[in-house]
């Protein structure tokens, strides 16, 4: 078995078991996105809890179908160009005719799967499928959260490059869920934006430079706590983190508001009294 087999293998059972931010940080990034929408939207934040619910479902169907699971990640630093000019090819088939369509796969999918939920919001709201439009709007928010996870956009994912093997769970998961009570999102209103895919693959460009300062928290905690994945580990971790990962999360929450207000103008503005 090549190495790259192997490391394909190893992140898709690492994928299968992970939640991504994990069910309760995507269900407060859901959950809270609907506090963004302008007044035009208000009528849909009684979506919230059902966007809550359901903020984990891209999450449960990588058990049962393998083509799901690329979608949630992308390896953007085994791109050159990225690595020499902060950018790759955006537009998903030039990307496949520049870089090899199997390389596409194999680094991951994230943006363009994001992208293409936006598509597929926009013709539910275009349709008046509100039934489909909520759920539809869970998963752009999962993907949206998981653009704003910096392993999810690493090759680095689990640490393993850097002998910190294991950060995958422990940031997104444990230490989260330990402080999730903590975490308060600042409100402000989003709005409606133009290009929609060079939007997306510029959070992605920035939530990159977080990689370094979450390894760099990581080492500390490890060090301060005697090199054991302890109360005080975590402790540290989440005092050293706490700044970009609030951070993170609450942009997170507010782009998946603003997708989702631009999905619905894009749309036409369709009438709310349609879903009745």
């Amino acid at each position: 078995m090549n190495s790259a087999l192997i490391r394909y293998s190893f992140l898709f059972i690492l994928l299968i078991g992970l939640c991504s931010w994990g069910e309760k940080a995507h269900r407060k990034i859901n959950s809270s996105c609907v506090e963004f929408f302008p007044k035009e939207l208000k009528q849909l934040k009684a979506w919230a809890a059902i966007l809550g619910d359901h903020g984990s479902d891209a999450d449960i169907r990588k058990r049962k179908d393998k083509t799901e699971f690329v979608r949630h990640f992308i390896d953007i630093d085994n791109y050159e160009d990225f690595n020499n000019k902060h950018r790759i090819v955006e537009n998903f088939e030039m990307a496949c005719r520049k870089y090899g369509k199997e390389k596409v796969k194999k680094e991951g999918t994230l943006p363009w799967a994001t992208d293409s939920t936006y598509r597929a919001l926009v013709r539910d709201f275009k349709t008046g499928n509100w039934d489909q439009a909520v759920l539809t709007s869970a998963d752009l928010g999962h993907y949206v959260g998981d653009g704003f996870m910096p392993l999810h956009i690493s090759a680095n994912y689990d640490g393993q490059l850097t002998g910190q093997t294991g950060i995958h769970r422990r940031y997104e998961e444990t230490m989260i869920d330990r402080n999730i009570g903590e975490i308060q999102f600042r409100t402000s209103t989003c709005r409606k934006i133009k290009g929609v895919q060079s939007y997306i693959f510029n959070y992605l460009y920035t939530n990159h430079s977080n990689i370094d300062l979450l390894l760099h928290a990581d080492s500390i905690a490890y060090e301060v706590a005697g090199k054991q994945y302890n109360e005080v580990y975590y402790k540290n971790l989440w005092d050293n983190s706490k700044s970009f990962t609030v951070k993170l999360l609450e942009e997170s929450s507010k782009v998946t508001a603003t997708l989702i207000y631009s999905a619905w103008v894009e749309a036409g503005k369709p009438d709310f009294r349609t879903s009745e």
